[in-house]
């Protein structure tokens, strides 16, 4: 998605969005001075676009004996896009993404517990095309937040 789909108001509305993803769009309007129903709109132009979404994230090492984990893939490149989609769909799976270097995808996943976590290594082992599957077992987050850059302006 090229950056000229957003403009400058686009930036701000995610940047207040970032900070507060409950926050109301009518505080956002006031915050960003343009009316009510141009935030909405907007939220929404970014929201079809897949630009934006708005969730609740949760801590796992506060979920007791959940298991989180990232998982490095590496699989033939007929098979990528298949294992993608499919790895895509698996509830176990938080974060899925193509990489560059000594793995081909990277997947974050949340299971119950240790057994949990070794059957989907194996079903992630048993999927057409998987070559290698390295895991290493997250005990901590620290900090998990995707935020716009700053822009040019900011960085000034």
């Amino acid at each position: 998605m090229p950056n000229s789909v957003l403009d400058t108001l686009d930036y701000q509305i995610v940047r207040e969005l970032q900070e507060d993803g409950r926050r109301a769009f009518r505080e956002i309007a006031r915050n960003v001075n343009v009316p009510e129903a141009t935030v909405r709109t907007r939220v929404k132009r970014l929201q079809d676009l897949g630009i934006l979404q708005i969730l609740a994230f949760t801590n796992p090492s506060k979920l007791g004996q959940a298991k989180l984990a990232l998982l490095f893939v590496e699989v033939d490149p007929q098979d990528h896009d298949r294992t993608v989609d499919n790895l895509g769909r698996w509830s176990e799976v938080s974060y899925l993404s193509t990489i560059l270097g000594g793995a081909d995808l990277c997947v974050q996943v949340l299971c119950r517990d240790d057994e949990g976590l070794f059957a989907l290594r194996q079903r992630i082992r048993a999927l057409p095309g998987v070559h290698e599957v390295r895991m290493m077992h997250e005990v901590k987050v620290h900090k998990i937040r995707f935020t716009l850059p700053p822009a040019e302006a900011e960085t000034e």
